[in-house]
């Protein structure tokens, strides 16, 4: 586990890497390719000496879940595993991102958990509200490659991100201001990342988790 440039969060945790997508923007894929140039990026690979990794850490965090790669591609065994842990570590909060919302449905999250969707054009699965309504769920909108009309936005979701391209970003300023104006009509917290280049106060907020969740995230 390794502690992290990730401006919102405090370590990534990845127990298993690999992602079958094949996004032509991963930056995930490319560090892989990086280190580990021998493993196929689209392998889906178990790392079991990683998996208790967070039980070493003793002072509440924010843990990305899986940067490495994607839980829709994760086996039964591999989640049950992870949740076993987080079920362990109570102070901890791990926050997970996926492009396919859908995979939230499948299993029963500890309310620690932060439910994250992956979208570069607004669409997400309303259906994971029904289903962890305990859990935080959230919205990352990275890489931001087109502009937002209309309601898009629900309720439901408690905390919205907001990242650009790298190395060179490709939105508009009107895009981003359209999107802080839907998330202050529904008082969403929004955390903006460095990478959009923004001229101008950076809002980085996150939800009021002790309020809403009856917990501490660090």
């Amino acid at each position: 586990m390794n502690k992290t440039k990730i401006e919102w969060t405090d370590y990534t945790w990845n127990p298993v890497t690999g992602c079958k997508r094949g996004c032509p923007y991963c930056y995930a894929g490319r560090i892989h390719n990086r280190f580990n140039p021998d493993i196929p990026f689209n392998k889906i690979v178990s790392w079991d000496e990683r998996l208790e990794q967070p039980l070493k850490i003793k002072k509440p965090s924010r843990i990305f879940v899986g940067s490495m790669s994607d839980i829709e591609y994760w086996s039964k065994a591999q989640m049950e595993n992870v949740l076993d842990i987080i079920c362990q570590c109570p102070q901890h909060i791990f926050m997970f991102l996926t492009k396919n919302g859908r995979i939230y449905c499948r299993y029963i999250f500890p309310k620690n958990c932060w439910l994250g969707i992956t979208s570069v054009n607004g669409r997400y699965c309303f259906k994971i509200h029904r289903t962890n309504e305990k859990n935080v769920i959230f919205l990352s909108l990275e890489p931001l490659l087109m502009g937002l009309t209309g309601y898009w936005l629900n309720s439901f979701v408690k905390w919205l991100i907001i990242g650009g391209l790298t190395p060179k970003p490709v939105h508009k300023r009107e895009w981003v201001e359209r999107i802080l104006k839907e998330a202050d009509r529904l008082h969403i917290p929004v955390f903006m990342k460095s990478n959009l280049k923004w001229v101008g106060k950076l809002r980085q907020e996150y939800p009021n988790y002790e309020e809403n969740y009856g917990n501490k995230p660090r």
